[in-house]
């Protein structure tokens, strides 16, 4: 019997799955990705999938009536984080996972868009092989307070950026997705839509895309093999 597919959670064509599809097909993981957006089902858990990626999107998560996916996509990783499953939610999606986790969202005083130096607080497993600090891409005007129940593993100052929400459960408001096809609309989006940063900010967000994007890839490659490793979704002997 092959094994059922990792199921990669697309909420906007602006957020594909990028460099975490090339690192799951690297890694010989079976993955298959659902547009939401488009009226593409949930997966069945554990029928249909060995786990999910929540990827982000421009959607808040109290749009559950523009959005009625987003209701049943907390719901889903509810049940799953509760029967021990994997679940690694991005951006929107780590705010979904915080909902479903028991935390809650607010909006920041402003939107932390670009790339960011991120501090590790806890070793993780997640984490591991990530320098500290480390920076990765950033595009969100929400943020989450960690649920109780689960701990904090990377931050950028009191804001977080990655915790565990269970055995196999982890959130990243950072986007470890971005890669070469995704980066040029996403930066020239970004300083249009934040242009009151004005001319220095958005020419030091060329020149940090410039400096960080050709190693970013590999970035994403450690944290996904990181999950499916961590996961069981791969055994380290199958690693190619």
């Amino acid at each position: 019997m092959s094994p059922k597919p990792l199921v990669i959670l697309q909420h906007e064509s602006d957020d594909p799955p990028g460099s975490i599809a090339a690192a799951l097909r690297d890694l010989g993981v079976p993955f298959e990705v659902r547009r939401l957006d488009e009226g593409d089902a949930l997966p069945e858990w554990p029928h249909e999938t060995s786990g999910i990626i929540a990827l982000g999107g421009a959607m808040h998560v109290t749009q559950t009536r523009e959005f009625p996916f987003l209701d049943a996509e907390v719901k889903l990783m509810r049940r799953i984080v509760h029967e021990g499953g994997p679940v690694w939610g991005i951006c929107l999606g780590a705010q979904l996972l915080t909902l479903a986790a028991g935390g809650d969202v607010y909006k920041r005083k402003q939107a932390e868009v670009g790339w960011v130096g991120i501090e590790k607080v806890a070793d993780d497993p997640l984490l591991r092989g990530i320098s500290s600090p480390f920076v990765a891409f950033g595009w969100h005007a929400y943020s989450c307070r960690v649920p109780a129940t689960s701990h904090l593993i990377a931050r950028t100052g009191d804001g977080v950026q990655a915790f565990r929400a269970g055995g196999k459960a982890w959130a990243t408001q950072f986007h470890p997705e971005v890669d070469a096809v995704m980066a040029p609309h996403w930066v020239r989006d970004a300083a249009a839509e934040h242009h009151e940063q004005g001319k220095g900010w958005i020419e030091e967000l060329h020149a940090d895309t410039d400096r960080y994007l050709p190693a970013y890839p590999s970035f994403c490659r450690v944290l996904t093999e990181n999950f499916v490793l961590t996961s069981g979704l791969l055994p380290d002997d199958e690693l190619r």
